[in-house]
């Protein structure tokens, strides 16, 4: 009997609990939807991070994918490798602008087109998809229209495919038109809005996929309840990845490159496998890496190199003069136009080259200048040390014999008629280990029986 009430209580309670918590019981945990964050430059460390997400959805058997998009655009090179594997992808795609203020530009339009489905949270923009001149030369007006147009076809053609508005996909291009979710919506751009990964599960639910071997999936992504049927999981770049995506930026490419020669700088100064050395290789590598990716302007490159140079230049003058100015001319023209040509998100920010100045003057005139006394300052230690050092006599010196300096005994030489055991000497200089003295005169001897220029220095 008690068995039996209790039974009768267990069934309640697990009937009452799928009233209260619908989603939580219908969600099947088999049904995974992977969340690919793209953020930033479209690099060709993303194109292979994006790329292998996609390729291990497909391989784990993920019921979608949702790429997360907020770039100002990217390489070429890179976006077309991406979009090989977005328009023949095996998984339903579903591309998401987001969050509130993220844009989908440039080259991020066209990955957003190349979903299966896509949505926009509130705030965000898409467009201004127009190519840009890379090397910032000019390329003449034929060339352009060609570089123009096929850009426009491969966007126009994706629509079609897509079945998105194809006028706006030309616009984006050719006239690098730009818009907003609501406008989007109207024109059918896109598919919805959707402002948080609820409402895109919910936008998501009934849509019908055509995948890239033909087969058409319906996705059922929410119950009747509003609750999820499926477990998002969060993809991440491991470290390594996100250590070249976040140098493959402009302004820390350029600090790398300067950060970089101003460590060997410091290293050359004072010889030696040393800390500054190091960091300063690794941040050229770095660097390079960056620049090597990046729509770079490599003339910008040559003046940054020789801003560099005219500060080392005048270092060795020992003043703020013309070359201190050249130096800063050519840091800032250099920053200017190391990405000339490109879209004008990956310019250099004025803020960062006004603080690379300052930083570079306080290396040069402190850190380096006080470097640089000490290693011009007299050695205070082995042989020419003792140059110009007191020593007592220990035996005749007439002209070779022996004396007492810092405690040491050194064979001696003089260039006088002779100089008596116990008399003072002064070094004047050394033959290897042999010292080259001279009897030490009153005018020489200092405050503490030091020489004169040298008060202060113990007598051994």
């Amino acid at each position: 009997m008690r068995a039996r009430r209790f039974f009768f209580a267990l069934c309640i309670l697990l009937g009452s609990t799928g009233l209260f918590l619908p989603g939580a019981l219908a969600q099947d945990p088999g049904r995974v939807v992977d969340v690919i964050e793209v953020r930033g430059i479209i690099d060709p460390t993303m194109a292979d991070y994006l790329r292998a997400r996609i390729d291990a959805a497909e391989r784990d058997g993920a019921y979608a994918a949702i790429i997360q998009i907020d770039t100002p655009g990217g390489l070429d090179v890179s976006m077309r490798q991406i979009l090989q594997n977005m328009l023949d992808a095996d998984v339903p795609l579903v591309a998401w602008v987001a969050p509130r203020g993220a844009r989908a530009a440039s080259a991020g339009t066209f990955i957003a087109y190349a979903a299966h489905l896509l949505y926009m949270a509130e705030s965000t923009t898409i467009g201004a998809a127009s190519p840009v001149n890379l090397g910032g030369e000019d390329i003449g007006d034929t060339l352009e229209d060609k570089i123009t147009n096929d850009a426009a076809e491969l966007l126009v053609g994706i629509a079609e495919q897509r079945g998105r508005d194809t006028e706006f996909a030309a616009d984006a291009v050719r006239e690098a038109r730009s818009i907003g979710p609501a406008e989007a919506v109207e024109i059918g751009a896109i598919d919805a809005v959707a402002s948080s990964p609820a409402d895109v599960l919910r936008a998501m639910d009934g849509q019908t996929v055509a995948l890239g071997n033909g087969e058409d999936v319906t996705l059922d992504t929410v119950d009747d309840a509003g609750g999820a049927l499926v477990t998002l999981r969060y993809q991440q770049m491991n470290v390594f990845q996100r250590l070249l995506h976040t140098v493959a930026n402009p302004e820390i490419a350029f600090l790398l490159l300067l950060i970089g020669q101003l460590g060997i700088i410091f290293e050359l100064y004072n010889p030696g496998i040393g800390l500054a050395g190091i960091l300063g290789a690794v941040c050229l590598l770095l660097g390079f890496y960056a620049l090597s990716v990046l729509p770079t302007n490599w003339a910008g490159v040559l003046l940054i190199l020789l801003g560099v140079i005219f500060f080392v230049v005048d270092l060795q003058t020992a003043g703020l003069g013309v070359w201190t100015i050249g130096g800063i001319a050519s840091l800032v023209a250099g920053a200017v136009i190391l990405f000339a040509g490109a879209a004008p998100v990956l310019a250099v920010d004025p803020f960062v080259i006004g603080v690379a100045v300052v930083l570079t003057l306080v290396f040069f005139i402190g850190v380096m200048t006080a470097a640089l006394r000490v290693r011009l300052r007299r050695p205070i230690t082995g042989e020419e040390a003792i140059i110009g050092m007191v020593g007592e006599a220990k035996t005749d010196i007439a002209p070779e014999g022996t004396v007492m300096t810092k405690g040491t005994l050194w064979r001696a030489r003089t260039m006088e008629t002779g100089i008596a055991a116990g008399d003072k000497v002064k070094v004047m200089a050394s033959e290897g280990l042999v010292l080259l003295v001279e009897p030490l005169h009153e005018h020489d001897v200092g405050d503490e029986g030091a020489p004169s220029g040298q008060q202060g220095t113990a007598v051994p």
